[in-house]
C-alpha cells in the first residue's frame, strides 16, 4: 500500500469523534423528503458505529428547504426577512424528521442552533462546546444548524460548510465528512467532463486545488465544492482530517473502514492548543496593530511575543482581551491574537521598552510586558 494510502487508512480507522455534514441537496434529493433508502442506510451505519463507541455530530442544512417545500416556494428568495421566515417554518419540520429517523433505534436527538457570535465570544464558544459534550454524554445525537430565523449578515457563517468546520473545532473532532453531489474532488467538473479523475488525497488546500473547481448553482443550497474545500482547509489546519464524498449514496462504513472513497484532505497539525484553535477559527478581528520590520521578523520567523517596542500604530478601537490582527508595514496581516491592552493603552505604550512599562508610563502600572503573548497568538507564515 502506498505511503499516502497507508496514512489515510490509519488516520481514519483511528477516528472516533466524527462530524457529518449533510446539505439540503443531499437531504432533500429524493422528492424533497428525508424519508428515503439512502439516508436510512446512513442512519443504520451511525447506529452501528455508535454501538462500538464512536461519537457522531450532525451538521444539517434543510430548514429553509423544508420551509420552501411547505409553503410552495420554488426559488430561494434573496430578501433576508423571507429567508428568516422560511427557516422558522422549516426548522421544526427538519428536527421532527431527524427525531423520527433516530427514534426508531431508541436514540434521542438534541438541537443546537448557532450564530457567528459563538465564535467571536470565547465564553459562548466554551458554553456551546460543553453543551455538545453533555448531549453526547446523555446518549443523544447533536443536530447542529445555523439559526437562520434570527441570523443577520454580521452573525452568519455564510454556509453550513463553514459551520461544520467551526463545529469540528468546537468538539475537537477527529474527522469531518462533507457529503456532496460528487464522490470527492475531481481534476475537472465531473458533471460536464466524463474524463474527470477523482483526486483521492489532497495534502494541502491551496490555489492550485481551488482553481480546479467549477461550481453549479442550485435553488435550494448555498454552498458548493469551493465552499467545502475552504471548510476543509480550516478544519485541516486545526488538526481535523476531512473527507469529501458522495452524499447521494453515502457509504459511512466504507469511509470508516479506510476504503478509497471520496477525497481525503490531510490534517496539517494534529496537536493545536485549544485557545489557538479558537483564535484561528474566529475570522472577525476587532482592531488592527501595525508593527515595524523587526517585530514582524520576530513574530514570523522566531515565534516571539508582540512587545510594545515594535508597535507603530493601531487602527479601530478595541478593548483588552479582544481578538486583533497584527499587520506588517506592507499592510499584510501576519498574525492575530488576544491583546492584553486596549487600543488606547497601546497608543500610550507603543515604542517603549518592557522595563519602562513595568515602572509605569503616564502614572499607570501594568503587569503584562507583552501586548500579545505568543501562547495567545497564531502567526501566518
Amino acid at each position: 500500500m502506498p505511503l499516502n494510502r497507508k496514512y489515510r487508512f490509519f488516520f481514519i480507522t483511528k477516528a472516533r469523534k466524527i462530524i457529518l455534514k449533510l446539505g439540503t441537496k443531499v437531504l432533500l434529493s429524493h422528492n424533497k423528503d428525508m424519508e428515503h433508502e439512502k439516508i436510512s442506510r446512513l442512519i443504520e451505519d451511525i447506529v452501528h458505529y455508535r454501538s462500538k463507541g464512536y461519537e457522531f455530530y450532525i451538521v444539517t442544512s434543510g430548514a429553509v428547504g423544508f420551509g420552501m417545500s411547505t409553503l410552495g416556494v420554488e426559488t430561494r428568495p434573496t430578501d433576508l426577512k423571507k429567508i428568516q421566515a422560511l427557516a422558522s417554518v422549516g426548522q421544526g419540520l427538519l428536527m421532527q424528521k431527524w427525531n423520527e429517523v433516530f427514534s426508531r433505534y431508541g436514540i434521542p436527538v438534541g438541537q443546537i442552533l448557532l450564530t457567528y457570535d459563538v465564535v467571536e465570544n470565547r465564553k459562548r464558544f466554551l458554553h456551546a462546546r460543553d453543551c455538545l459534550n453533555a448531549l453526547e454524554e446523555y446518549g443523544a445525537v447533536p443536530i447542529i444548524n445555523e439559526n437562520d430565523s434570527v441570523s443577520v449578515d454580521e452573525l452568519k457563517f455564510g454556509d453550513n460548510d463553514t459551520l461544520s468546520a467551526v463545529a469540528s473545532n468546537l468538539i475537537e473532532a477527529d474527522l469531518l465528512v462533507l457529503f456532496t453531489d460528487t464522490d470527492g474532488v475531481f481534476t475537472r467538473n465531473p458533471h460536464r467532463y466524463p474524463d474527470a479523475q477523482r483526486i483521492p488525497l489532497i495534502e494541502e488546500v491551496n490555489n492550485d486545488v481551488l482553481s480546479l473547481i467549477e461550481d453549479r448553482h442550485n435553488q435550494l443550497s448555498l454552498g458548493g465544492m469551493r465552499s467545502k474545500l475552504k471548510a476543509a482547509q480550516m478544519s485541516a489546519t486545526a488538526g481535523t482530517g476531512v473527507i469529501i464524498t458522495d452524499g447521494f449514496a453515502p457509504n459511512l462504513r466504507a469511509i470508516l473502514e479506510g476504503q478509497d472513497v471520496g477525497t481525503f484532505i490531510k490534517p496539517e497539525n494534529t496537536f493545536v492548543k485549544e485557545k489557538k484553535k479558537w483564535i484561528f477559527f474566529n475570522q472577525k478581528i476587532k482592531g488592527k496593530i501595525f508593527v515595524d520590520e523587526g517585530a514582524a521578523n520576530a513574530l514570523v520567523n522566531h515565534l516571539k511575543s508582540l512587545l510594545p517596542g515594535g508597535v507603530v500604530r493601531t487602527e479601530e478601537s478595541f478593548d483588552e482581551g479582544e481578538l486583533v490582527g497584527v499587520f506588517n508595514g506592507q499592510g499584510e496581516m501576519i498574525g492575530k491574537g488576544i491583546t492584553f491592552y486596549s487600543s488606547e493603552e497601546i497608543r500610550r505604550i507603543k515604542g517603549h521598552r518592557s522595563d519602562e512599562i513595568r515602572k509605569g508610563i503616564e502614572g499607570e502600572r501594568r503587569f503584562n510586558e507583552e501586548i500579545i503573548h505568543r501562547d495567545n497568538m497564531i502567526v501566518f507564515r
